[in-house]
């Protein structure tokens, strides 16, 4: 029994730094750039009667160019691919909200009257809670960035009430943080749509959100704004497509209780 607890705890750890390092891995072409400095020293030395310096420099900028092209390629081959960060990702939120949400929310998952709807959007700027060297953004090879810090909103239905939960992921270290719920009457629900809105967040690359893609649900004098995409942050279309589904579910809930 302990034996295959340690298993299990390991590939989770295992699991952790492979995500961690998907974010962390940079591929790079000095090695080759050096290999080009090594060769022409090389020639340099032989045009100049086997000259020392260029010898020496020859040597070493080859010694180390084989080192960067080696590691390089071991980095590129031990890394992650895209479909598996997404499929991962996709595995923590869930196990995130399995439970979670229910308990702070204080109902049980037999008090629902429908499948409950989650919308998620990236969180790329500080002043969230998180260690700035938490937050992190890699590109995929489809174009499409992957983040380390991911707002999870949460929407069950009971039979009299909409209920919410939101918190920030952290997911190289699978925490989460800045907990907040709420439960709103349908009636109160002034409008739920995905909108364009203006944003003034500014992303740890130096860029800007501007006028971002968003989840947002309206109130008498509440609101719940998830930001799912902007040009500058480039998430794939999933994360609009829940948001998408979140507003027609829960129009169609709020057209059914509004009757």
């Amino acid at each position: 029994m302990t034996w295959k607890i340690s298993i299990k705890n390991k590939t989770k750890m295992e699991k952790r730094e492979q995500i961690s390092k998907y974010f962390e891995i940079e591929e790079t072409k000095t090695g080759g750039y050096l290999l080009v400095v090594s060769m022409f020293s090389f020639m340099l030395s032989i045009v100049n009667s086997y000259n020392t310096f260029f010898l020496v420099l020859g040597i070493l900028t080859g010694v180390i160019s084989v080192v960067l092209i080696v590691k390089n390629k071991n980095n590129i081959k031990n890394k992650v691919s895209d479909s598996q960060m997404d499929r991962w990702l996709e595995e923590d939120i869930q196990a995130v909200i399995k439970k979670r949400p229910y308990d702070k929310i204080g109902v049980s998952k037999g008090d629902l009257v429908a499948e409950s709807l989650l919308v998620v959007g990236p969180g790329y700027w500080s002043g969230n809670g998180f260690d700035v060297k938490d937050i992190l953004m890699k590109k995929g090879k489809d174009g499409f960035n992957r983040y380390s810090i991911w707002t999870i909103q949460v929407f069950a239905f009971t039979e009299n009430y909409l209920c919410s939960y939101k918190c920030q992921y952290n997911w190289i270290k699978n925490t989460y943080i800045n907990e907040s719920t709420n439960e709103f009457f349908y009636k109160d629900v002034v409008s739920v749509k995905t909108d364009t809105i203006s944003s003034a967040y500014a992303l740890m690359n130096g860029q800007r959100l501007v006028h971002s893609e968003a989840f947002q649900l309206k109130l008498g004098g509440d609101e719940v704004t998830v930001i799912t995409n902007d040009a500058n942050l480039n998430t794939s279309s999933v994360m609009v497509s829940k948001a998408e589904k979140a507003v027609q579910s829960i129009r169609a809930m709020l057209r059914d209780k509004k009757k």
